[in-house]
């Protein structure tokens, strides 16, 4: 399949893998209002699958519980509202793409994450749901496309 016939392929279905890397030297923490603490890290995320490269970028947690509490217990250990924002460098449906992405949601106590990825790449676009364990990684599925 030449490099037109594979741009118009039209959005397919997506899964993979993915690891979380958090670079804890990075970690700055704020208390926030209602007795909670906002956690800001680095970190990169590599993927596997459809969607198959790296995105670098920051991530931003509200976590439900103080400071003090949140930095003395294993990550997952209370319930957090999340952000990642990076930029990808790498293929979607083997085609080469770059852009930013955003991975978002929410960390259950226990440390289990329901979450979205978005990736708006120069030459290819994907919407994933993430089946995850915090700082860990896991899978997705969903819709990519070659542009």
């Amino acid at each position: 399949m030449g490099a037109h016939a594979a741009n118009e392929r039209g959005a397919q279905a997506a899964q993979g893998d993915f690891v979380a890397v958090v670079d804890f030297t990075s970690l700055q923490v704020q208390d926030v209002r209602g007795n909670k603490c906002e956690f800001t890290v680095n970190g990169t995320l590599t993927f596997s699958g459809t969607v198959d490269g790296d995105a670098v970028g920051t991530t931003t947690a509200v976590i439900f519980a103080p400071c003090d509490e949140a930095l003395s217990s294993p990550p997952g250990t209370f319930f957090d509202v999340f952000r990642f924002e990076g930029d990808f460098t790498g293929e979607v449906l083997g085609d080469p793409t770059s852009g930013p992405v955003s991975y978002a949601g929410v960390t259950r106590v226990g440390g289990s994450i329901d979450a979205r990825i978005i990736l708006e790449g120069d030459d290819a676009r994907a919407v994933l749901r993430a089946d995850a364990q915090v700082g860990v990684g896991g899978t997705y599925d969903g819709v990519a496309k070659a542009s």
